[in-house]
């Protein structure tokens, strides 16, 4: 075979396979296009001679021509490639996106000739890259804002993701936790049960619901304890899987259905103590009339031949039986007179009746009363019972004396309501004591009967607000009442 024939055998070839090329292109330094392929053409919709000549940035978007012009300047002797993602324009106004790859020709003195372009849509490929991450990005957002925690962790044990619920719930950052073993987030005593049920789950994987999920103890960074719910599921992949821990702080549950299943003992409670306090409130009258009957007949005689030592004895302790039943009744009294009344007036009546008895006792009154609160619908007298308690209470945790602070406000934290506060200068409590006030029949006094808080909290109870009381030994305590206030135009 001559040359010649050679090289018209060689342009064959390339033409064949620029042919085939479905963006094949060459351009000057300047930019012009010198060869377009049928692909090329077909592409953009126009015919070579509209292409020949022209500079390849007439078909770029204005906003891209200043980064393909960066990119064909930077070839050179020093860079004679490159690669490019750029948008072009394609038949009359249609925008794809391009991914192109240069070679830059030079000749003798290292300056280029001519630059080779092969390029290829990508436009789909970037569609459906952005719809993933897209959709990475919801799944994350939902991942980020879900209400429970969410913790992955490996067949080793290893935490490999977290979301932002469980650093707000264990208060630990993520770089803390991602790497770490996930017993860190369970007490020490519960680690080794806890490392041979997850090893376990990883032999045989299944979802858990939460329903049939179990319980356990959280621990957070600071040490602290609280109840957790984990509910699992599995997610598999080339490294032995991931199993996802759904994880939900059930305390305020808890606390919740302890507080339904303490109101439904009291409930209970009331009405059997209602019950027989009026089985016994008539025999214990009759009692003591007939004692203090025979007292009176007894100071009339010169030399009483009665017992009256005795008698007085048996006097004390029919009162004292008395009292126990008139509590009783109090705290099994469900229905109520309510009308609106007015919170400083409740202190102030109170007090007219306690202030004398209690400043004898050594105890100085300090108020603030913010008047002009809205009223609260409720019976005045028992409202004063519980305001009685209190006060009562605080003397008797003072016997030395002591101030008490009676404060009439806004509820801060509740909007709509408002608040007593009693705070005394006592001796105040231990938490073992704090834990059981509201108890009925719990006291620490000798002589109490343990009625008078539990009275008190199922008064507010039934007036839909709430009590609260912070104690700690030798800094006294503060009781704080939250009622449900009137609107203005009702009161």
């Amino acid at each position: 075979m001559s040359d010649e024939e050679k090289v018209r055998q060689d342009d064959a070839q390339y033409r064949a396979i620029t042919e085939d090329q479905r963006l094949l292109s060459r351009c000057g330094p300047d930019g012009s296009l010198s060869f377009v392929s049928d692909g090329f053409c077909r592409y953009f919709g126009r015919a070579r001679d509209e292409l020949l000549g022209r500079s390849l940035l007439a078909f770029v978007p204005d906003e891209d021509r200043a980064l393909v012009r960066k990119h064909v300047e930077s070839l050179g002797p020093t860079n004679p490639a490159g690669m490019l993602e750029h948008r072009v324009i394609v038949g009359d106004d249609e925008v794809r996106w391009h991914r192109r790859f240069d070679q830059a020709h030079l000749d003798a003195q290292d300056r280029v000739v001519e630059i080779e372009s092969v390029a290829r849509d990508i436009t789909d490929q970037r569609r459906v890259a952005a719809e993933l991450r897209n959709r990475d990005a919801t799944i994350r957002a939902f991942f980020e804002s879900a209400a429970e925690g969410i913790v992955g962790v490996d067949r080793e044990g290893r935490i490999v993701l977290i979301n932002a619920r469980i650093e707000s719930m264990f208060g630990y950052r993520q770089d803390e936790l991602v790497g770490q073993r996930v017993e860190m987030l369970v007490p020490e005593r519960s680690r080794a049960p806890h490392a041979r049920e997850r090893t376990e789950y990883f032999r045989r994987p299944r979802a858990r619901p939460m329903g049939l999920g179990m319980s356990l103890m959280g621990r957070r960074k600071d040490g602290s304890e609280f109840p957790v719910e984990v509910s699992l599921s599995f997610v598999a992949d080339d490294d032995g899987g991931v199993a996802m821990a759904f994880v939900t702080d059930i305390s305020d549950r808890i606390n919740k259905e302890r507080q339904v299943r303490h109101v439904e003992k009291l409930a209970a409670l009331g009405t059997l103590a209602a019950g027989i306090a009026h089985e016994i409130n008539n025999p214990i009258g009759v009692i003591l009339s007939r004692i203090e009957l025979m007292l009176m007949e007894a100071g009339e005689q010169e030399s009483p031949g009665l017992p009256v030592t005795d008698l007085e004895v048996l006097q004390r302790q029919a009162k004292r039986l008395s009292r126990i039943a008139q509590g009783l009744l109090s705290f099994g009294r469900h229905k109520r007179e309510s009308r609106p009344v007015d919170l400083v007036e409740i202190v102030e009546d109170t007090l007219l009746i306690a202030r004398k008895q209690l400043e004898r006792d050594g105890i100085k009154i300090v108020t603030s009363l913010e008047t002009g609160l809205a009223r609260v619908l409720g019976d005045a007298t028992a409202l004063e019972q519980v305001l009685m308690n209190l006060l009562l209470n605080a003397r008797d945790a003072m016997p030395e004396g002591g101030t008490i602070r009676i404060e009439t406000s806004p509820a801060p934290a509740q909007p709509g309501a408002v608040q007593l506060v009693v705070a005394d200068t006592g001796m105040g409590m231990v938490p073992e004591v704090l834990k059981r006030l509201w108890e009925p029949f719990f006291t620490t006094k000798a002589s109490g009967t343990g009625l008078g808080l539990s009275v008190s909290s199922t008064i507010i109870r039934e007036h839909g607000g709430a009590v609260r009381a912070v104690s700690e030994p030798g800094k006294g305590t503060t009781f704080t009442i939250v009622l449900p206030a009137m609107s203005k135009d009702a009161s």
